[in-house]
């Protein structure tokens, strides 16, 4: 059985892989094998072990290239699920979908391609929960296909999320604290204190009138971009809003509850704008060039004139923009095949049947090039590379401080010469590596890499032959000194072993 589906599937990957519904197509395969085995065999464990090993088997047997378009295919697939159950007529039957596809999804545990798999996942991710997402669906997603996340990265952004509603509970209880005081303290002046007390209240009153919330992000979980920063947003927003920034960046930078650090506004959120009987659901972004009309005074606001006061690229505001001036939507552009070169009017009011009107930008789509495949396929060859004169020096080592010795000596480079096969990799090309890596300018782009990324390499390199487990105590790797390329691989491609340290997952970096 394990070797039929194995076949099959990796028939299927090799002449699927680049169709537009690859993914249905694989969620179909799953399915009809599954069906199969369920009707000659029954639901036993056995059978259902045999079918996760050959589908993760062919997995395996992907080139780099192909295995970053399969993981990016697949987050991109859960994403149009999870959106699309939104809507009312088929959320149903979308669900239902998501479920059967959720269910190969666990192939992936345990093998190198769940490290690209997540990160797509988390960038789409960290999209969706930012434009008010279903928290509930998502959690159960994540709960699902959880081993597929080496790093954990989505269970800590949804805990992030969490913990950012608690610390808005204690902003709101700081606030009530701070304005008790102040009266307490304007009583114990006097009679000419009335007036500023009434102050004080109308200034509480204006701010909670805005009804704003502040998501504390973590950056070690969510994939927040630099073109997203926002340096000063007194320049870009109305004062009331402002003031509110302001004294949350205090409370935050000077409670107890955390260590004083400096916050990162971004673009990155949500909003809700009133524009007449209509209430627009918005982005950060939407919401600043929608209050460019605020005034009555502006008659029209010149694309350029908004690209030098946010100081984003042309780009990213396009993509906020375009939701704004189609057809219905609360701005108008001329001319409105250049809009880059255009300027922007108000129309009089949406032209949408609801009184609700959800203008969010319709999310983007990352796309794999060949550089991108082939800085990935020299950054795993140099971990190889140096996993595998690790233990030739050690000969034997419990996993986990292979990991962690493996990673404060991670010099990754560019450099062509990492491109050596890693099973005859020389200490010279370590050294080589390393002084080129050395000598690059200071603002030159370098690999990240993690501690999953490590233990992903790991397993490689023990499915490849160079590293094998002590059968006594699995935990402990030994060098193996025969050449691997002498070896005799199974028919299918062993089934991957899984290992995932506690420690390792709690510390990406």
């Amino acid at each position: 059985m394990r070797i039929a589906s194995f076949l099959q599937v990796k028939r299927f990957l090799e002449s699927s892989c680049s169709l537009p519904d690859f993914v249905e197509r694989y969620r179909t395969l799953y399915l009809r094998l599954k069906s199969a085995m369920e009707e000659l065999f029954g639901q036993q464990t056995a059978f259902i072990l045999a079918l996760r090993h050959g589908f993760s088997a062919a997995l395996l047997q992907l080139s780099i290239l192909k295995a970053m378009h399969v993981s990016e295919r697949f987050a991109q697939y859960i994403d149009q699920m999870i959106q699309a159950s939104r809507a009312p007529p088929g959320g149903v039957a979308t669900l239902e979908r998501l479920q059967q596809f959720l269910e190969p999804m666990l192939f992936l545990s345990g093998l190198e391609l769940a490290n690209t798999f997540e990160h797509f996942y988390r960038y789409y991710l960290g999209d969706r929960l930012l434009a008010q997402g279903n928290v509930w669906l998502e959690s159960a997603v994540i709960a699902q296909i959880g081993s597929c996340f080496p790093s954990r990265f989505p269970q800590q952004m949804l805990k992030n999320l969490s913990e950012s509603a608690e610390l808005q509970q204690e902003f709101h209880l700081y606030r009530l604290q701070q304005l008790d005081r102040q009266l307490q303290e304007e009583d114990q002046v006097g009679g000419l204190t009335r007036l500023a007390s009434n102050q004080s209240v109308n200034w509480m009153e204006s701010e909670e009138e805005a009804e704003v919330q502040v998501l504390v992000l973590s950056p070690r979980c969510w994939a927040v971009s630099s073109l997203c920063f926002l340096e000063e947003p007194a320049k870009h927003f109305p004062a009331d809003l402002c003031s509110y920034l302001n004294h949350f960046t205090q409370f935050y930078t000077h409670s107890g509850h955390s260590k004083p650090r400096r916050l990162q506004w971004t673009w990155l959120g949500h909003a809700e704008l009133q524009m007449g009987s209509w209430t627009l659901h918005v982005s950060t972004l939407q919401m600043f060039i929608l209050l460019q009309f605020n005034s009555l005074e502006v008659r029209a606001v010149r694309v350029q004139d908004l690209l030098q006061e946010s100081g984003l690229s042309a780009a990213v505001l396009l993509h906020a923009l375009q939701p704004l001036i189609s057809e219905g939507g609360p701005l108008t552009c001329s001319p409105p095949d250049e809009p880059a070169a255009g300027q922007l009017f108000s129309s009089s009011s949406p032209h949408h049947g609801d009184t609700v009107t959800q203008l969010l930008p319709r999310q983007t789509y990352l796309n794999v090039d060949e550089d991108a495949a082939g800085t990935l396929e020299r950054k795993r060859n140099f971990i190889y590379c140096l996993i595998v004169n690790i233990m030739k020096q050690e000969k034997e080592m419990h996993i986990d401080n292979l990991v962690f010795k493996v990673s404060p000596a991670l010099i990754l480079t560019r450099s062509s010469s990492c491109n050596a096969a890693f099973t005859s990799c020389p200490p010279q090309v370590l050294d080589s590596c390393q002084k080129q890596e050395a000598s690059r300018p200071a603002g030159a782009g370098r690999f990240a890499c993690s501690t999953g990324d490590v233990l992903s390499c790991i397993m490689h390199v023990i499915n490849k032959g160079c590293v094998r487990r002590n059968e006594d105590n699995p935990h402990i790797v030994e060098f193996v000194p025969e050449d691997p390329s002498t070896l005799r691989p199974a028919p299918p491609p062993p089934a991957p072993c899984v290992w995932a340290p506690e420690a390792a997952a709690r510390s990406p970096s």
